[in-house]
């Protein structure tokens, strides 16, 4: 058996995924980006309609750091005044498709109570319950 230090935990890929996609609302932010009508890119305000239970200070913070570690892309169209951003999904990030719908067939069979309230609505809607 090995021994577990902080080194190799920090090596571990499980633990490399859950520092990117662990913090709040990380997951539903690419959830909402994986929507096909997403591909083109969303503005800060249509992530903000979708997901308006996050304060702006925080979906900002959460869009930089999904950016710093690659799962996004913020593109700026500069010939506009003000210039646009949109944000959509690089490569990396949507190899994460699958890997939220095998946690959403996780949290079904699971997730007990709070589940059934999302039950029915499919996985491009289960953020809808704010739970």
């Amino acid at each position: 058996m090995t021994l577990r230090t902080r080194e190799n935990v920090e090596m571990c890929p499980v633990f490399a995924a859950s520092r990117i996609l662990g913090k709040r609302w990380s997951i539903l932010i690419i959830q909402v980006l994986l929507k096909p009508e997403a591909t083109i890119g969303l503005r800060f305000h249509e992530l903000q309609n979708e997901l308006s239970w996050i304060s702006p200070k925080v979906l900002t913070q959460r869009l930089r750091e999904l950016q710093e570690s690659g799962i996004l892309s913020r593109d700026v169209d500069v010939s506009t005044m003000p210039p646009k951003a949109w944000y959509t999904l690089t490569e990396k990030g949507r190899d994460l498709g699958p890997t939220l719908e095998a946690m959403q067939a996780w949290g079904m069979k699971h997730g007990g109570r709070v589940v059934a309230v999302c039950m029915g609505k499919g996985f491009e809607h289960c953020h809808e319950c704010q739970h």
